[in-house]
Parts: C-alpha cells; sequence; structure tokens
C-alpha cells in the first residue's frame, strides 16, 4: 500500500500550513480560529506520518463539507455592517478562511480523494490573503510561511542557486512594492488632487451646475476634453439650440437658477419603462378622440456623462419621458429639472409638435392641432427684469454707449415697445461685432473676483472694460442691460449647433458646443437672442475621417442596445406575458396537460407491450430459449457425472477443459460404458450449442 514519504519537505509543507492560519487568524483579529486551524495541520502532519501512513486508511474526501461551509459565511456577510469608503475587510476574511478550510479538507483525506496540488493551491492562496494588512511585527511570519511553500513544492534535488535566485526575486519585489507605497504616501495628495481634477472634468458639463459661474465654460474649450461627445439626438435635423438651464439672478459672478417651478409634471402614461409626462394634458399621444392624427414628434437623447438633472430639450416641448422619474419641475420658459432624483441619468425623450396635420373625416380637410405649450407657462416672472444696485451704474454705461431705449421713456402703445424692443435687440448685436472681440481669455482677470465688494473688480466690468471674452460673458451683460431697459430677459445654458454628418441618423453635441445665450421676452413671447459674435477660429480640432466613423458605430450601437433593453418589442412581451398568466391562471390548461401525460404514457404502455409480444413469438427468440433449455439439460447431466462449469467460464472454454481431461482418468472415473457414452453425447451438445447458438 502506498505510504507517505516523511521527509523535510513534507515537514516544511505542515510548518507552511500551520503559519498560514496563524498569520491569517492575527491579520483579521481571529487568533483563536488560527490557532484551531494551526493544531488541526500539526495533528494531521503528525498522524499522517506516524500510525496512519497508509493513504487506505485516511478518511475519503467529502464534498458536502467543502458545499456546506459557504452557508455560514454568507451568512456572516449579510449580517455584516457595510463600510462606506474603502474595502470592507470581510470581504478578504471570508476567502481566506474557506480556502485555509478547504486546505484542511484536502489534506486530512489526501490520497484517499483529496490532492496536494489543491493542497498547495488553497494553502497559499489562503496566504496571500492573509498579507491584506500586514500587521507590524506579524510581516516575517507570513514571508517565512510563502518560502517555507515555496521549498515544500520544488522538485527534489533543486539546485541551491535556484533558491537564491527566487529569494532575490522576492527581495526586487519587496523593495519595488515598498518603494512605491513610499511615493505614494509622498505624493499621494498632489496626485490625487490631479487625479479629481481630470475626473471632474471628464464626467461633468461645466457650466451645467445649480448655481453657475461665469467663466465655467471654459474647461468645455480649453480643455483636453473639448471634443468628446457629451449629447447624441437622434433626429438628423435637430434644432440649432438645446437648452438646459435658465437662470434667474445674477450675484458678484454667478448666476442662480429660479427657486418656483411653476408647474410640477406628473407621469400622464408609459411608454414600456419610461414615464411620460406632459406640460399640458393629452398633448403627447399619437392621436386624439376626434381622430385627428397629433403632429408630435418623439425625439431621443442620450447623454455620455452625467447631466446635472436637466432635461436638455428645444423650445417647444410639449412633453419629456424618461426612466426611474415620479415628477419634474417646469419652471417659466422651459427649464424642465430633476432627471438627478434617482441618480445619474443617461437618456429621454422630449416631444415636439410639428405643425399641420390632415383630419380623419371623410372630407380630408386640414386644420392644426391644439399641440403648444400654454402661455400661463410660458410668461416671464419678477426675476426676469431683476439687476442689483450695484449693477446699474455699469448698467447705465452699457446703455448709453449702445444706444438703448427705455421702455418706461415710450407712450403706452403696446406698437412701439415691441418695435423697440426689436431694436433694442439689433443694437446690442451690432456693438458686439464693432467693438468686441470673441476670446477664450479676459484680459485683467486670471482669477475669479466676484466676491470683491468693489464693483469695477467684478468679473462683468472686467469684460466690459477689456472688449473680449466668451459666450457667458456676452449673454450676461445682454441680459442686465434688456432687464434694464425694461425686457424680461434670462441667461440660458445649453448647447448650439450640433455637428451633422450626412447619412448618419443622429447629431450630436461635442463639450465645445457647449454655449450660454440669452431668452428675451418680445412681443409675448421668448425669443432665443445670441448676441455672442462669431468666433474668427474654431475651438478645438476637427474630427478626422476614423473619429467620424467611429462615433457612428458607437452611436448605431448604443441605439441597438437601448432598443433591446427599453424597445417597444417590450410592449408586446408583457402583453403576451399577461396572457399566458390568464391562461395559467384558470384550471383548463392543467386539465390539458393530464391528458396529454396520459396520452402520452398509454402510448408507451403500448408499444412496450407490442414489442414484449412480437419477441416472444419472434423465430429468432424460439431458437434462443430452445438452445438454452439444451445448454441447461447438458449442465445438469456434467454435473451428475462429476464435471462442473464455473462462474464466468464460457462454454467453449468448458469444452476445451473437458477435451484436455486424460482418457485413462475418464476411463477410470468412468467404469461403466454407458455413462462415457452420456458424457460423449453431452460434450457434443455443447459443440452444438457453441456452434448454432449465435446463428441468425
Amino acid at each position: 500500500m502506498k505510504k507517505e514519504i516523511v521527509d523535510i519537505r513534507y515537514i516544511a509543507k505542515i510548518l507552511f500550513l500551520v503559519l498560514t492560519s496563524v498569520n491569517l487568524g492575527h491579520t483579521f483579529d481571529v487568533v483563536w480560529l488560527g490557532l484551531i486551524f494551526a493544531a488541526f495541520f500539526a495533528v494531521t502532519g503528525f498522524l499522517n506520518a506516524t500510525s496512519r501512513r497508509e493513504f487506505s486508511k485516511r478518511p475519503k474526501y467529502n464534498k458536502i463539507p467543502a458545499y456546506g461551509a459557504i452557508v455560514p459565511l454568507a451568512l456572516y456577510w449579510v449580517v455584516t455592517p457595510g463600510v462606506e469608503n474603502g474595502v470592507n475587510p470581510v470581504m478578504v476574511f471570508l476567502p481566506g478562511i474557506y480556502l485555509l478550510f478547504l486546505t484542511a479538507l484536502q489534506e486530512r483525506s489526501r490520497g484517499n480523494g483529496g490532492f496536494d496540488a489543491f493542497v498547495a493551491f488553497d494553502g497559499i492562496a489562503a496566504l496571500l490573503f492573509s498579507f491584506y494588512t500586514i500587521p507590524k511585527g506579524w510581516a516575517p511570519v507570513g514571508f517565512v510561511a510563502l518560502l517555507l511553500a515555496v521549498f515544500s513544492y520544488t522538485r527534489r534535488g533543486t539546485a541551491w542557486y535556484k533558491y537564491v535566485l527566487f529569494l532575490l526575486i522576492v527581495a526586487m519585489l519587496s523593495a519595488s512594492s515598498y518603494g512605491g507605497w513610499r511615493y505614494w504616501k509622498a505624493h499621494r495628495y498632489e496626485r490625487g488632487a490631479k487625479w479629481a481634477d481630470d475626473y471632474y472634468q471628464r464626467d461633468r458639463v461645466m457650466g451645467f451646475d445649480q448655481v453657475a459661474a461665469l467663466g465655467s465654460f471654459g474647461s468645455n474649450y480649453n480643455g483636453k476634453y473639448n471634443s468628446q461627445v457629451v449629447l447624441r439626438v437622434w433626429d438628423s435635423l435637430p434644432a440649432a439650440y438645446l437648452k438646459a438651464a435658465s437662470y434667474e439672478k445674477y450675484v458678484a459672478g454667478i448666476w442662480k437658477l429660479p427657486t418656483v417651478p411653476v408647474k410640477t409634471l406628473t407621469p400622464a402614461y408609459y411608454q414600456v419603462d419610461y414615464a411620460v409626462l406632459e406640460v399640458a394634458d393629452s398633448l403627447t399621444r399619437s392621436s386624439d378622440t376626434t381622430g385627428a392624427l397629433r403632429p408630435v414628434r418623439q425625439v431621443w437623447v442620450q447623454s455620455t456623462i452625467n447631466n446635472f438633472g436637466f432635461v436638455f430639450a428645444p423650445y417647444g416641448a410639449v412633453g419629456f419621458a424618461a426612466k426611474d422619474v415620479d415628477s419634474l419641475q417646469y419652471f417659466a420658459g422651459g427649464m424642465v429639472n430633476g432627471l438627478g432624483q434617482n441618480g445619474k441619468r443617461s437618456d429621454w425623450h422630449y416631444f415636439l409638435c410639428d405643425g399641420r396635420v390632415s383630419s380623419a373625416d371623410s372630407a380630408g380637410s386640414a386644420e392644426f392641432a391644439d399641440c403648444q405649450v400654454p402661455d400661463s407657462l410660458l410668461a416671464y416672472t419678477a426675476g426676469d427684469l431683476q439687476i442689483g444696485k450695484r449693477y446699474e451704474p455699469l448698467m447705465d454705461s452699457v446703455i448709453d454707449a449702445m444706444g438703448l431705449v427705455r421702455r418706461d421713456s415710450l407712450n403706452d402703445s403696446l406698437a412701439a415697445k415691441q418695435s423697440v424692443d426689436g431694436d433694442n435687440l439689433q443694437r446690442i448685436l451690432v456693438y458686439f461685432k464693432d467693438n468686441f472681440t470673441y476670446s477664450l481669455q479676459v484680459p485683467g482677470l486670471n482669477r475669479w473676483q466676484g466676491s470683491s465688494a468693489d464693483p469695477s473688480k467684478d468679473p462683468l466690468s472686467i469684460f466690459w472694460h477689456a472688449k473680449q471674452g466668451f459666450c457667458e460673458y456676452y449673454a450676461t451683460l445682454s441680459v442686465l442691460a434688456l432687464r434694464r431697459v425694461g425686457i424680461p430677459a434670462r441667461y440660458v445654458t445649453g448647447f448650439a449647433r450640433p455637428e451633422v454628418v450626412e447619412g448618419r441618423p443622429y447629431a450630436i453635441f461635442r463639450r465645445k458646443h457647449a454655449h450660454s445665450w440669452v431668452e428675451a421676452f418680445v412681443d409675448g413671447r421668448w425669443v432665443i437672442f445670441d448676441p455672442t459674435p462669431p468666433m474668427l477660429t474654431p475651438v478645438g480640432n476637427e474630427p478626422n475621417w476614423f473619429a467620424v466613423k467611429w462615433e457612428g458605430l458607437q452611436g448605431r450601437f448604443a441605439r441597438a442596445m437601448h432598443f433591446l433593453k427599453e424597445g417597444e418589442w417590450r410592449r408586446t412581451v408583457d402583453s403576451w406575458q399577461n396572457y399566458t398568466q390568464k391562461i395559467t391562471d384558470g384550471i383548463a390548461i392543467y386539465v390539458a396537460l393530464v391528458i396529454v401525460i396520459l396520452a402520452f404514457v398509454g402510448l408507451k404502455i403500448r408499444r412496450y407491450l407490442k414489442g414484449r409480444r412480437r419477441n416472444i413469438i419472434s423465430p429468432k427468440n424460439a431458437a434462443a430459449m430452445e438452445w438454452a433449455r439444451k445448454l441447461t439439460k447438458a449442465e445438469l447431466v456434467l454435473t451428475t457425472l462429476g464435471y462442473h462449469r464455473e462462474d464466468g467460464e464460457t462454454v467453449g472454454a468448458f469444452i476445451k477443459r473437458l477435451q484436455r481431461a486424460d482418457a485413462g482418468t475418464l476411463g477410470t472415473k468412468m467404469a461403466d460404458p454407458s455413462a462415457n457414452e452420456k458424457l460423449q453425447q453431452t460434450i457434443k451438445i455443447l459443440q452444438d450449442y457453441e456452434e448454432h447458438r449465435w446463428m441468425k
């Protein structure tokens, strides 16, 4: 029987397992458990090396404890409180203990179901888990255990210099790891700040926060991610301006959002998992009660990064569809917020009215559908005329320089005021075009200085005197100037002038398309007013041919995944599931199922009986039964003569044994001639059986 080879390597292996147990227990502050495992390995090694050396005497390996140990460990994981920052030590401790348990099972039954390869793998893995947080003063224990494992599992006769080479490699790796840790410790805050800044720029669109500071769009234009695709709008002819937020109050270089929405939008119905939230009742459905098809177009928008909860949509959107939201906040003028209530949003839909539709009546007349945002939701508020007193002198200077006309200086004629409103907008455009230059830098504004009490240090004042800057400054100055002359206005952020590629079913907005402009309430409605003069040089490099093709592939893949995950086909599946649910709830399906099963069982029984009947009456079976009867009779005759066929002995071998028997011995045994003749006849029957039994 195979026995244990007891030498220095086997002793090293047992010591390796003992030290691993102790080190793992100490690392996770369960020394008592580590000592139990260490004692188990020590006793097992002693028994295997002495009185129970034969492998066959060891307990057989049983998989039930190996699988059963998962249950208490899983329960322990469930009741363990979570950790907000960092890695929960239990995620390392539980696998380490489980591997140590598997090592104990394998070593206990090694040679009788257990394998030494699993002992080595599980034991070394448990040792590595014990290095999770190396306790001070206990690191040498783990390294000694590692060296013992290497020694115990190396090939016998390994040259000494290979051990030395291994030690050198371990020393080099340890030194490099320690040096890297020291370097990280010395520079972690510096690199952490760079990483945080890079992460902030990569995963956030600048300028769309709840509070927007002048200059926040600079990262979109000057950063290394200025060509990153931010939005995909699945419309071949999208709107030129996609609005995100409209701000109300400007204070010291900071724009603040309005605080009171004019309406809370709640779901009107659902499109699969998307809640449709309408600006007014029954504006987004494909048809109304009169039978006239509504001219509503639904556009899907995909955001690749955090959108801050804003619904980016063009002006005049009459509805929105989004997942995991129970409401959206609608502000005067059309700003919609609330997508972020359930975390980071990545896609949504908006609905637009297309205008004229054909009636479904027999006359086939045409009419305009009632598919517009109610005027009550578009009216301006008192905040749209507000400017701080500290900015009044600056705005008076701007008004005088641009030649703007104040509304309160006119008579009560509405037509006169509307004419002046349009003229004021044109004067602002002409003045900026003739006297200002588009620039990504504002000379004299090295850092935001809006907190200063001196109005001349405000970013807006510096921009007015420097005569150069980018969209945020032009829009801000225009909003306050229009308010000063009595025209309601808002500062708006979003995206402008999307990138459209021929043949591509969607348009894209990159970071460099981020923009700010003005909403002015003119002629009883909000109009887009963009005072920023054109750029002389484009921001960022134009994408090359490969980048355009790659983006097209990414966009179509995103569309396919959206269809598979959120597509309308799921509604068909849901309806089929509802139908099948009704069927399974009734008793008819189960009665039919029992009938089918009984019919199947009956058919099987019928086929079995027919086959059995054919086998009984077949000539082949009859001949086989006849030869079996003859064989049985012949063996009974031979038994009476003193000859018996051994268990497992074939008929052919039995015949040869009889023929090899000594004739003299036969004669001596069988003095009776009739017995001898009976023997010869019986042998002849056996020979005939051997020759004809297997013939077809």
